[in-house]
């Protein structure tokens, strides 16, 4: 009984970022590539990048303590929204990545644009924090898990150049204006 808890336990922590409780990038990679070998049995399936807007000012202005602080709180509401089938993972520093199996670019949407609604009318420490999110899906012929994930990134980039505490979809001219 000991071994089998004990077991459990280290599984945890390997596959869980200890600050924010969500999976870690290690984790999130794994599922990403089983999910990729089986994309032809899915219809849909897309994926959220997610960053705190100016969190290193926070954390200059706050210090770490705090800056932890809203990390987690903000990883609360993620998962809170999260249904049951979706990943949350920390992806690094302050930015998350969700993904959405079943999932349409247009849901993907409202889901990104509902936990953003929720934390940007939350406070934590009494400090208020916007996030931005990227929004992309296997609609736009991602061929590997990285690319699906560029593609979300691009995205998020595109929110945080239209002012932050925006939601964006990836489309081909991000693509092409990041060639430029």
């Amino acid at each position: 009984m000991y071994l089998k808890k004990r077991s459990s336990e280290l599984d945890h922590l390997a596959s869980r970022d200890h600050l924010t409780d969500c999976y870690n990038r290690r984790v999130l990679f794994e599922v990403l590539e089983r999910d990729f070998s089986q994309l032809k049995k899915m219809n849909e399936y897309s994926i959220l990048m997610v960053d705190i807007d100016h969190f290193k000012s926070i954390n200059d202005t706050y210090g770490h303590c705090t800056g932890d602080s809203i990390l987690r709180g903000v990883a609360g509401i993620l998962n809170d929204f999260a249904r049951q089938n979706d990943t949350t993972a920390r992806f690094g520093g302050e930015e998350f990545c969700i993904i959405l199996p079943e999932t349409s670019q247009l849901q993907a949407m409202s889901i990104a644009e509902t936990m953003r609604t929720k934390i940007e009318k939350s406070t934590f420490d009494n400090i208020f924090v916007t996030c931005s999110f990227g929004v992309t899906s296997i609609k736009f012929n991602a061929k590997t898990p990285f690319e699906l994930i560029e593609q979300a990134d691009l995205a998020l980039y595109e929110a945080k150049s239209l002012g932050r505490n925006k939601v964006s979809i990836w489309d081909q001219s991000l693509e092409e204006s990041r060639l430029i």
